[in-house]
This record gives structure tokens, C-alpha cells and sequence, in this order.
């Protein structure tokens, strides 16, 4: 099925971008985003962990490490989004986005550049990674609203409920067209989330470590917290392999499964106004049966695309009890979905 009529959301064509619900919570969300709070909140620990050990501890060196990364978050966001913020009020409640053709020739990091119409406009995104630089590569069609007098535009993509920073610029003398590559968006996007998940767990069994450590290092010595402390990573580690959830094998649900799409009706939804929270849906089966669905981390870009085609794409056959992939075929984004009622908690 070509990717233009494919069941999947796609930007007002009638109306502002600002008036679809899934480009308002993605704008609320940057908005209230607290990005330099956190750079505070981890230094101030940092320095009362070691204020209370009068020396080293192991608990501040990863709360400092916290601060750093959170450092560069905040010059990321600003490098990526903050920049264009101030303009995006008067730019998405006025004008409708125009669909346009596009070629993206360039990119590297987090920016692309994509010409428009041939060579009439050339853009600077700033929030495109490597995978949807492919998927712009290979649809060679955006939604465009802008650029205004000062040159600043918003592109959205298919089947991506986010406004794309876009900012013109000179078209570069020797253009380097992106090559179109046989490279499966959703595995993709299923790898980065397996590593998401482990390195989250990661973190946490880091902090237990380091508070162990912390702890013993007062009572009983370096020596014995130095083995705490790997003791506990291991025995956390053992866990982790043994209680891996669906986000672990998100690979191996998407792998060698034949994509469907079944009708869906949104039940609930716990993540507005943040753009991830539980999900539930029912599940309409061709003979006509219905199937309780829950994803645990369901984001706005999966209820946006289900809430404007009443479908859901699914990696394999729903069976009750299982676990499967869930997105929109050749789109960088996936989720992990299991086919039965959400527990109570």
C-alpha cells in the first residue's frame, strides 16, 4: 500500500494547524517544559550528599552526572525548540499548512535540510534524528505552514503529531540528497527503545547501588561498601533479566510479524497534558469479536493516528494474553501493546 493511502494521521488541510488536539498537547508540553530545573535540583543533592559524608559519595558523583546531563538537555532544547517557541503562536493560529513536495538534501545529528518544491525554499528542521530524516527522504511530501517575514516555518510530517521546527536558510551550492535505504523504521525505532528501557533500568539499579554504598561506607568501610556495591548491581541485574517486560522485547514482537489494521475504539487515555500515559482500547477482530488492548506507555503519536483513522496497526495476529507491536507501518515510532484489560492499581 503506498504510504500516502495509508490509514494514518495526518495535518488539518481546512483549518490553522493550532486547532488539531495532537499538535496542541505537543505545544503545551514544550511550553511547560522545566528544563533547567532539573539542572538545580540534581547539583543542590549532589552537594548535600557529599556535605553529609564531608567527602566522597558515591550517591553525589551520580547526582552530578544527573546535572551534566541535564545541562545538555537544556542546551539541546534550546538549540532544537526554545529558539522557535516564541514564534509559534502567531505562525500555527493563523495560517493552514500547504502540502508541498520536498527533498531532503542534507543532515546530520538532530537537523535536516529539505528543499521545497524543487528548490523554492530551502529549511533547516532541527528536530529530525537519522530515522525520520529516512521517512522524509522517502515520502518526498511535508505539510508546511510559513515561513513568516522573519523566516521561520513549521513542516509536519504524516503520521507525526508534532510541529517540526523549520528555519530558512541558503541552499547549500552542492546538495547531498539523503539516500533512500532498505532500513525498517519500526525495527529501528523498537531497538531504541529496548535500549531506553534498559538504560533506564540502568539508572535505577545505579542509585540503589550508590545509596548502599553510601551507607555501608560508614559503617563498615571502603571495602565492604566496594562489595555492596557490586553485589547490588549484580543482584539487580538478575532481576532485571528475569522480570524483562514487553518494552524489553519490543525487537522480538516486531520481528518476521506481517502488519494489519484493525479497527479500534479509544476506551481512556492517561496521559493528557503529559504526551505519555496509559492506554486502553477495544479491539474489533474480523468476526467481529472484540479484544480488550493495553499499552502501559501509550504516547500521543499513537493516539493521535487512532483517533483519526479509527485503526490500529498490529505486528502479528492479537491473541488474549499477548503481547505485540503496535504503529503505523514504515513510520519511525512503536509501541508495545498486550490484548487484555488494564489491571487496577
Amino acid at each position: 500500500m503506498p504510504m500516502t493511502d495509508m490509514p494514518m494521521w495526518r495535518p488539518p488541510v481546512d483549518r490553522p494547524l493550532d486547532s488539531d488536539p495532537a499538535i496542541q498537547l505537543v505545544l503545551n508540553a514544550w511550553r511547560k517544559r522545566k528544563v533547567v530545573r532539573p539542572v538545580f535540583v540534581f547539583t543542590g543533592l549532589a552537594a548535600l550528599m557529599f556535605l553529609i559524608h564531608l567527602g566522597f559519595s558515591a550517591l553525589g558523583v551520580l547526582f552530578l552526572v544527573g546535572a551534566v546531563a541535564a545541562l545538555v538537555g537544556v542546551f539541546q532544547f534550546r538549540s532544537r525548540v526554545a529558539w522557535w517557541l516564541a514564534a509559534a503562536p502567531s505562525l500555527l493560529d493563523e495560517a493552514v499548512a500547504v502540502r508541498v513536495r520536498s527533498e531532503a538534501i542534507g543532515g546530520a545529528g538532530s537537523w535536516t535540510l529539505l528543499s521545497i518544491d524543487g528548490g523554492r525554499l530551502c529549511l533547516r528542521l532541527t528536530t529530525t534524528e537519522a530515522s525520520v530524516r529516512q521517512l522524509l527522504a522517502r515520502q518526498r511530501e511535508v505539510s508546511l505552514v510559513g515561513p513568516n517575514a522573519d523566516g521561520i516555518a513549521a513542516v509536519v510530517i504524516d503520521g507525526l503529531p508534532a510541529p517540526v521546527p523549520a528555519r530558512v536558510v541558503p541552499a547549500p551550492a552542492t546538495p547531498t540528497p539523503v539516500a533512500v535505504t532498505s532500513e525498517d523504521l519500526p525495527r529501528l525505532a523498537a531497538t531504541k527503545a529496548v535500549r531506553t528501557a534498559w538504560l533506564a533500568q540502568a539508572v535505577t539499579a545505579l542509585v540503589g547501588a550508590s545509596l548502599l554504598f553510601d551507607v555501608l561506607v560508614i559503617v563498615e568501610g571502603w571495602l565492604l561498601a566496594t562489595i555492596g556495591f557490586v553485589l547490588m548491581l549484580v543482584a539487580t541485574a538478575i532481576a532485571a533479566l528475569a522480570r524483562r517486560n514487553d518494552q524489553h522485547r519490543m525487537v522480538k514482537l516486531l520481528d518476521n510479524s506481517p502488519w494489519q489494521a484493525y479497527p479500534a475504539q479509544l476506551l481512556s487515555w492517561a496521559g493528557n497534558p503529559a504526551l505519555v500515559g496509559r492506554l486502553r482500547l477495544a479491539l474489533t477482530l474480523p468476526d467481529g469479536s472484540r479484544m480488550p488492548v493495553t499499552a502501559r506507555l501509550g504516547a500521543s503519536w499513537l493516539v493521535a493516528n487512532i483517533t483519526a483513522t479509527g485503526y490500529l496497526w498490529v505486528a502479528g495476529t492479537p491473541r488474549y494474553g499477548a503481547s505485540a507491536a503496535v504503529g503505523v507501518p514504515g513510520q519511525p515510532n512503536i509501541a508495545a501493546v498486550r490484548f487484555e484489560e488494564a489491571q487496577a492499581r
